[in-house]
């Protein structure tokens, strides 16, 4: 009788209870730091839990050589992670000089010129420490995770290891976009937008095996929407960032008290960053394909030597 928690075969607890155990305990730990009273201690602590999490889970629960987590930690990696920080800079850049040029924002003051308790490098600091603890352990969890198990779910039958990768996008997607239904100003567009952001993220991870890219997309994204163009972030006002602004206009254009990720400029951005990052990856040489773990099965993929990149 076959055993519906466990894969013999894999020697492993299969796809579904591994995903389940992954996301309750994913929940878990992003809670324990908040007992931190240093917020930036505390998101570091959430960075450093949920990497220990990764890290067991997928070596030890999944059962994958770690050349496959895609966290290898080479020029390659380094020089796409930072790619990704300017390419979503950019986009952000030109989101906000498209409102300013348009007048659907007006420039109010800047950082330097507000009242604070602390000096105003000091909460600037703090959030630029938020957004890289959150860009590294959302992409560790929504893409580095989610995205290789649930293909490996979908693998049976006729559905072959590519086409259950592109289920994985979107149900990994779908979930990230979920995850957000709760912030401040949510709305059914924001929740819809963040699916798409999703898959803009997922693309360059399954075409590469790397989260370079991803990481520093979903860092810069945030980091430049909240702490240098005064954008909400997900519907959560940053009072810290450089630039200060007033927004007015539709709803529908700008994404209203959620921020561009609710609005159609916000799409606009997101297409045009998954755009730019293809032609990135094209001219960097990369073929415009899945990568091998996302090809192969999971036996496949135990009898294969571990190609280096």
């Amino acid at each position: 009788m076959t055993n519906p928690f466990f894969n013999s075969d894999e020697a492993r607890m299969r796809a579904f209870f591994r995903i389940i155990s992954y996301i309750f305990l994913f929940a878990l730990l992003t809670g324990v730091p908040t007992l931190i009273p240093f917020t930036a201690l505390e998101y570091i602590a959430r960075g450093v839990l949920i990497f220990g999490l990764f890290y067991t889970f997928f070596r030890f629960v999944d059962r994958r050589p770690w050349d496959y987590a895609g966290l290898q930690i080479r020029s390659t990696w380094i020089k796409e992670c930072f790619s990704g920080i300017l390419i979503a800079a950019t986009v952000m850049g030109l989101i906000f000089l498209a409102q300013w040029q348009t007048g659907t924002l007006e420039i109010t003051g800047f950082a330097w010129e507000r009242s604070f308790e602390r000096h105003w490098l000091i909460p600037f600091s703090i959030f630029l420490i938020q957004m890289i603890s959150v860009g590294f352990y959302e992409e560790l969890m929504a893409r580095g995770y989610l995205i290789p198990n649930i293909a490996e779910g979908f693998s049976f039958g006729n559905i072959s290891p590519q086409k259950a990768t592109l289920i994985a996008i979107f149900i990994s997607s779908s979930i990230f976009g979920i995850l957000h239904a709760g912030n401040p100003n949510a709305s059914t567009t924001a929740v819809v937008n963040i699916i798409l952001a999703g898959v803009m993220l997922a693309v360059p991870y399954v075409l590469t095996g790397r989260l370079a890219l991803p990481i520093g997309l979903h860092f810069s994204w945030n980091f430049f929407q909240g702490g240098i163009f005064g954008f909400r972030v997900s519907g959560l006002e940053i009072r810290s960032s450089i630039i200060q602004i007033q927004q007015s206009g539709p709803d529908w254009w700008t994404g209203g008290a959620f921020g561009p990720e609710a609005g159609v400029i916000g799409i606009i951005g997101i297409l045009l960053i998954l755009g730019i990052s293809l032609l990135y990856l094209k001219w960097k040489g990369v073929k415009l394909e899945l990568a091998e773990p996302f090809r192969k099965s999971f036996r496949e993929l135990e009898s294969t030597p571990v190609q280096k990149s």
